[in-house]
């Protein structure tokens, strides 16, 4: 393990929400977190957990479960609900994806989903309560602030080890999420790092599709500084890529996925390059096809008028000899 990976708690605990109240813009509600709600969703967990069939609640990527045209795949499952003074706790079954997701810092929150206002625990006042988990989706921007990182940066601290708990320190380098955050903000934030002079290496991410988009693919690898980055602009894409920090003795060495990508793209420029190659070679060949068939058309059409004259002259001298009898 080195210094730029993130680990899970100890004690396999992930926050998946503090208390509080908190507007939800979308429903037109405040949706209030407190001791009763995460002790009301802890009970139905585990009503619902004695189920022998029940999978526990799903955590997806970003909430994509809720849209039937992306993934519903799975970064873990809940297999544990606890209800504390903090807020809402619980333990997770990491998916592959999900583990590497997290330890990879390419997500550090996560976003709770409740039942409609009307499942809901009405407390008047535009107010309600949840009572029940519906899922939770692993994200870097929630509608719940306050959380707690599901796993915190490794950082060197005077030659010991040891775990930041929560932002890292000003002399830790941390990687950027470059693929859900706000454009502006992104490129103020690159543009502030390292004074402008430190550089960044473009990290293809984990996309839930699994397919990276060509922006992506084609900025693999490459190193620039903050401000290069934040001008050339971030891509609406899904990729979840990654800036990561180097230096001068790290700068031209690509990582494996990186190489892959680069070959990938040079192989497609290259094959559209022989597609247009092909496509030219074709339209040249009918050109020339269609011009022989021009040339001959032009010939056949000279021989016609060569032989229907030869003919004329043919009927008009019988004519004179029948008249010359």
């Amino acid at each position: 393990m080195n210094d730029r990976d993130f680990v899970l708690a100890a004690d396999g605990w992930s926050h998946i929400t503090p208390c509080g109240e908190f507007p939800h813009a979308g429903a037109g509600i405040v949706q209030v977190i407190d001791r009763a709600a995460c002790d009301a969703m802890a009970a139905d967990f585990n009503s619902r957990k004695s189920d022998a069939n029940f999978p526990g609640v799903l955590v997806d990527f970003d909430h994509f479960s809720l849209d039937t045209e992306k993934s519903s795949e799975a970064a873990g499952w809940i297999s544990d609900l606890e209800s504390r003074d903090t807020g809402l706790w619980a333990r997770v079954r990491w998916s592959d994806a999900g583990l590497a997701a997290v330890q990879g810092g390419r997500f550090r929150l996560m976003s709770p989903v409740f039942p409609p206002p009307s499942a809901c625990e009405d407390l008047g006042g535009g107010k309600i309560r949840p009572v029940m988990l519906v899922s939770v989706a692993l994200t870097n921007e929630p509608n719940i602030k306050g959380g707690r990182p599901i796993a915190n940066r490794k950082t060197e601290a005077r030659g010991q080890r040891s775990e930041d708990g929560g932002e890292a320190p000003d002399n830790a380098t941390t990687n950027g999420d470059v693929s859900r955050k706000d454009a502006k903000a992104q490129s103020e934030d690159l543009v502030n790092r390292g004074g402008g002079s430190k550089k960044y290496r473009w990290v293809l991410g984990n996309p839930p599709s699994g397919d990276h988009c060509e922006v992506c693919l084609a900025r693999a690898g490459k190193v620039k500084t903050g401000p290069q980055w934040a001008a050339m602009g971030m891509p609406p894409c899904n990729c979840h890529c990654t800036l990561e920090p180097v230096d001068e003795e790290t700068k031209n060495r690509w990582s494996d996925i990186a190489r892959a990508a680069s070959l990938a793209v040079r192989q497609a420029k290259a094959e559209r390059r022989s597609a247009l190659v092909r496509e030219f070679e074709s339209s040249k060949f009918e050109g020339e096809v269609g011009g022989r068939r021009a040339a001959d058309g032009n010939a056949e059409t000279q021989e016609a008028r060569r032989l229907a004259a030869a003919r004329a002259a043919v009927m008009r001298e019988l004519e004179r000899a029948r008249r010359a009898k």
